[in-house]
């Protein structure tokens, strides 16, 4: 690592021992149980007792309120990303997401204008249209569809592929990059995940590489982009932009459409609505991603002694957001456990994270979303969940497996 990061922060024993007695909820939790499909409840106890808590697993703090996520998250001088123990970084590579102020902005700036709502709708609304087209049609008259591998997955890697203006070949083996870096990002360390992480980093930077030679059209996000960056990016940090923008593109994509369709399928009162009224499916999927947001752990780490909540916090300590749990605050979302198409600030979660780090993508995401779940009624009429896993994950949580029957 370089040598602008924070080395990661070593407690002695009096110090751990005083932390598992004060913060005794927190002790009790391990990353097993954060993963779990009952992490929701457990958050709820987590946070009326300790708000901001010590997990020993994490070697660090994990914050479950709403308003102190906020604060962590937005401008601010103490805060940073910038730390050895950063699983994204490994993961993914030194990109946007993972460094701070000034460097950050160069990094991101090349990259706003296509994402703004505008650019987006006009440039890749059609495109998400003919897609949708080209992968469900031919599932008409099917009686039984497995919803991700037959459409999400690959909805979500060629929507990235176009997106990029690139040629990615075939989707699941784009998709398995992806969850290689997904599962080098869980706060165990353990050396295979890394590896495999590695490996598909490398494999994934050369198939962009020659995807970028063969580029050709001026009218593609791709070179356009290039052509903006080509003063302040080298090109191995416009790759390394890629890799971040297209991991949001697939994983943020498959997640939220797994999510919405079993979400739906729990609340058929909902599920009737929007299926006749297509307008509210941005509702829905603002619902859907409150409650399982697709990204539900964010980190950051002390840049110095501060205070957070009440709670004091050393220089180069390790802080996490549970998203899911911040999402689910009764102190700002009523009723939070339930599905409401008719909630007034779903919008409020912090499902997109909040302040510099605010994901780039967020429109696109949104109209993607929608224009996916109109397709499957368009195409496929009337469905229902006929199997589906619970949604687990401790940083990216979705369903394994959904599949779904047409109902005819």
């Amino acid at each position: 690592m370089a040598s602008e990061l924070h080395s990661a922060t070593v407690l002695g024993d009096a110090e751990l021992s005083r932390r598992r007695k004060r913060f005794a909820r927190g002790a009790t939790l391990g990353l097993d149980d954060l993963a779990s499909a009952r992490a929701p409840e457990l958050l709820h106890e987590l946070r009326e007792v300790e708000p901001v808590s010590w997990i020993p697993e994490l070697s660090g703090w994990l914050v479950t309120s709403h308003e102190v996520a906020r604060t962590l998250l937005g401008p601010r001088q103490d805060v940073t990303v910038l730390s050895e123990q950063n699983m994204v970084r490994w993961s993914l590579g030194r990109m946007m997401l993972t460094v701070d102020a000034g460097e950050h902005e160069r990094l991101r700036h090349p990259f706003e204008v296509p994402f703004r709502p505008r650019e987006v709708d006009t440039r890749f609304r059609k495109r998400m249209l003919t897609l949708c087209a080209d992968l469900l049609e031919p599932l008409r008259g099917s009686t039984l569809i497995d919803l991700d591998a037959q459409f999400c997955a690959p909805f979500a890697v060629r929507m990235a592929g176009e997106l990029l203006g690139l040629e990615l070949g075939e989707s699941r083996r784009i998709s398995d990059f992806y969850e290689a870096f997904a599962d080098a990002m869980q706060y165990d360390e353990k050396p295979a995940r890394l590896a495999r992480a590695d490996e598909a980093r490398v494999q994934l930077d050369a198939l962009l590489v020659e995807s970028i030679a063969r580029a050709s059209s001026s009218d593609t996000f791709l070179l356009e982009t290039r052509e903006r960056a080509k003063e302040s990016l080298s090109d191995d940090e416009f790759i390394a932009q890629l890799r971040v923008i297209m991991f949001g593109a697939i994983e943020t994509i498959r997640a939220t459409l797994l999510n919405t369709v079993v979400l739906l399928n729990e609340h058929p009162g909902a599920r009737d609505t929007v299926r006749s009224d297509a307008g509210r499916y941005p509702a829905a999927i603002s619902e859907a991603q409150r409650l399982i947001p697709p990204v539900a752990f964010v980190e950051r780490w002390a840049g110095r002694p501060l205070d957070l909540g009440g709670v004091a916090i050393g220089a180069g300590e390790f802080i996490g957001v549970s998203v899911v749990g911040v999402n689910r605050d009764p102190r700002v979302f009523t009723d939070p456990d339930s599905f409401r198409l008719d909630r007034s600030n779903s919008q409020r979660a912090l499902s997109f994270s909040f302040g510099e780090h605010h994901c780039l993508g967020f429109h696109l995401a949104r109209l993607q979303s929608t224009v996916a779940m109109e397709s499957l009624d368009t195409y496929l009429g009337p469905y229902e969940v006929s199997a589906a896993d619970e949604a687990t994950g401790f940083a990216f949580r979705r369903p394994t497996t959904v599949w779904i029957t047409p109902v005819t």
